[in-house]
């Protein structure tokens, strides 16, 4: 049997920890009923796992006491909800809350007993309670990850109606969460260090939260980025080249045989269409990037002037028109888009081919990275209605011409291009959007996406793919493409940003774009037209499709985006808004927090005088060698973790002889001797030398600081 005595404040704090915890727990799964009594259960299941541990029971015989009353429980809620008896006599509505109540008042009962006398009992167990606490409060949150700030809605909308951010409130849960598992980790025999642990974490718990208001929240967590869209290594290489350095680095996207796709769920834009545009393709193509020059490995940014100027370098802080964006007409319109960005990029993108980019004021600097609109020349034609448009720009010069035709010198491409266009029917042979369509029809048929491959180590990563197996993902389906069309003479590029279905709109005008729409495609230039995506969309795919996008949520950052705040369901008027909330709570709870923060300083102070003057005051061996070792620990001279007093005594002999007679004093009286008990005078006098000694020993700076720490005489040991 093992004593668990402990004060009556940490035993109301387990009490309020178990209720707690219950509560939590119950809270997504069942009533208010339900939830009321797994608190109260939970509670109760703490004082009767206490008094149970200091009983002669047996742990095993408790344990399966446990299993037993837990069955019976669940049997008797059972019994309750499906008896008709009940039923009529309490109505249905009633005997379903009933049984609810019982069976998780009961249930947190039973198991709030058994954890609490296995953590008693043997303390290392208490790391069963720590997991309990976690998995409950991250089992009520687990719906907000992958950036979905709308759930739980039972949290979420409570601040959405008055236009408040529900991150806070998952803050505040995390946050009551991290001091319900200090109040276990901090609990104490002594009362008065367990209020001064629990105000102690009160007050940094405040600290965190407001410091969090006032920098903000992080933002979302992307997850990979193997495309390079959320980093600036595309802008660093073309600079490099720029200044005359190596052309082999790391611009654009990588080759990779485990493609990272965590964060695929994580929102990392908003789109909002101001025209009702659907793309023949069915598809938004999002450009933000395009890559042209052949490093003798793999396309890359371009280092020369002229070519891909139709690519933004930048956010705008005004507003700009993109010099090399294509003219509106027969094959394209214009459409504008406003973009919310949500975690940060090196540079904007937009629909298709964007030809200005203006800035908008941000509704929601806490929610939106960056705000732009874009006008973009967005294809209107299907592929039939650009038969007979030639390949590339009479304005161009023979090198920027050798630049976009520039491939591998594997004789293998050309070969494989002649093969896939002699499958074309011969009056269509020459065109070039058929040449391009052909070639990608081929590798779509022919080929295999798969997150997984093996050709990153292959000098030619894109000659193994296409030569091998033929499975991999966008990245490798691109570069073949780009390198067949130019082997058969077309000026292609690939480019990437993120490719959403024109279904995730739900007939609405907003887009959701998460990570999982990060995409690599192929383009090809056709004169009067401008650069046009020919994507490849393979028939066979190792990997599970993408899940939809999350309406609710794309509705809600809509909203966002617009300066809507959103409005109950129910018709309802709005509730105040959580700014002016916060406005009303901010003052008292300033006030409140310097209060705290007050009374622990002076009840610091006021423990610390009374353990000074208690020595002279009613002197004893034990008040007065207590007032000397907090004497000491105020100017920094303290007893070491695992040292007796004794040596403590022994290690400072020279620099203060006098604790030594202090100590064996106090060690003396605590064996019983009469002697040492009523020697109080002495040992007085040996404080007040102890204290002369100590002045000479330590600067008189040292111990000023240690006077004005309220809480040195924590250090004492």
């Amino acid at each position: 049997m093992r004593d668990v005595r402990e004060p009556a404040l940490s035993t109301m704090l387990r009490m309020i920890v178990y209720a707690l915890t219950a509560g939590v727990f119950a809270w997504p799964l069942s009533v208010a009923e339900g939830v009321i009594a797994a608190a109260i259960g939970g509670g109760l299941g703490s004082l009767v796992g206490r008094r149970l541990a200091s009983t002669r029971v047996r742990t095993p015989v408790v344990m399966l006491g446990a299993l037993v009353a837990l069955g019976v429980s669940l049997a008797f809620a059972d019994l309750v909800v499906g008896s008709g008896s009940v039923a009529s006599m309490l109505g249905p509505s009633l005997a379903l809350r009933a049984g609810e109540a019982a069976a998780f008042g009961l249930g947190a009962l039973v198991l709030g007993t058994a954890v609490r006398l296995l953590s008693a009992r043997r303390r290392s167990l208490a790391v069963i309670e720590i997991a309990l606490i976690a998995t409950s409060f991250a089992a009520l949150v687990v719906a907000h990850r992958n950036y979905a700030i709308h759930r739980p809605f039972e949290i979420a909308d409570w601040f959405l109606v008055r236009g408040g951010n529900p991150e806070y409130g998952m803050l505040g849960i995390g946050a009551l969460a991290g001091l319900v598992i200090g109040l276990l980790l901090l609990s104490e025999r002594s009362f008065l260090r367990s209020a001064v642990h629990l105000g102690v974490a009160a007050c940094l718990l405040a600290l965190i939260l407001g410091t969090t208001a006032i920098a903000g929240l992080p933002p979302p967590q992307s997850g990979g980025d193997g495309l390079n869209l959320r980093n600036d290594t595309g802008r660093a290489e073309r600079e490099a080249q720029g200044q005359g350095q190596s052309q082999g680095g790391a611009g654009g996207p990588d080759f990779q045989d485990e493609y990272d796709q965590s964060g695929s769920q994580t929102p990392l834009a908003i789109a909002l269409l101001h025209d009702d545009y659907s793309p023949p393709s069915g598809v938004y193509y999002f450009r933000q990037e395009s890559f042209s020059q052949y490093n003798g490995r793999r396309l890359i940014a371009a280092g020369i002037s002229g070519v891909d100027d139709d690519v933004a370098s930048g956010f705008p802080t005004r507003t700009i028109d993109i010099p090399g964006a294509p003219d509106t007409g027969a094959w394209r319109t214009t459409v504008e888009t406003t973009v919310g960005l949500l975690a940060e990029h090196p540079r904007p993108f937009g629909l298709e081919s964007p030809i200005q980019l203006v800035p908008v004021e941000n509704p929601d600097r806490g929610r939106f990275r960056r705000t732009y609109r874009v006008r973009s020349a967005v294809l209107t034609s299907d592929e039939w209605g650009l038969l007979g448009r030639t390949a590339g720009s009479p304005t161009w010069s023979e090198d920027i011409r050798a630049h976009y035709t520039r491939g591998p010198s594997d004789p293998r491409y050309g070969e494989l291009a002649q093969r896939i266009l002699g499958e074309v029917p011969e009056d269509l042979r020459v065109d070039p959007i058929v040449q391009a369509f052909a070639i990608t029809q081929w590798l779509g048929r022919e080929g295999t996406y798969s997150l997984r491959s093996r050709h990153a180590s292959a000098d030619d990563p894109t000659a193994h793919f296409l030569f091998g197996d033929l499975t991999g993902y966008c990245v490798h389906f691109a570069h073949a493409a780009v390198y067949l069309m130019r082997a058969a003479g077309l000026p292609a590029r690939v480019s990437t940003g993120y490719m959403v279905p024109e279904s995730s709109r739900r007939g609405g005008s907003a887009i959701l774009i998460a990570g999982g729409n990060s995409h690599a495609w192929p383009e090809v230039y056709l004169d009067g037209v401008g650069w046009v995506v020919v994507d490849v969309v393979p028939e066979r795919s190792l990997d599970p499709p993408p899940g939809p996008a999350d309406e609710a949520l794309q509705q809600l950052l809509a909203e966002m985006l617009r300066g809507l705040r959103p409005l109950p369901e129910d018709g309802s008027e709005a509730p105040r808004a959580f700014d002016q909330i916060l406005d009303d709570v901010r003052g008292p709870l300033a006030i409140g927090l310097a209060a705290l923060i007050g009374t622990l300083v002076l009840l610091g102070y006021a423990i610390k005088v009374w353990r000074r003057l208690s020595g002279s005051v009613s002197p004893s061996a034990h008040t007065i060698y207590r007032a000397a070792i907090d004497q000491l620990a105020s100017s920094g001279v303290v007893r070491e973790w695992g040292e007796s007093r004794e040596a403590f005594a022994w290690r400072v002999r020279r620099e203060l002889p006098s604790l030594a007679k202090l100590t064996t004093s106090h060690a003396a009286v605590a064996w019983g001797s009469k002697k040492a008990r009523d020697d109080a005078r002495g040992l007085l006098a040996t404080k007040k030398e102890l204290g002369r000694e100590l002045a000479k020993t330590i600067p008189w700076w040292r111990r000023a600081l240690g006077a004005l720490n309220p809480y040195s005489w924590l250090l004492s040991r």
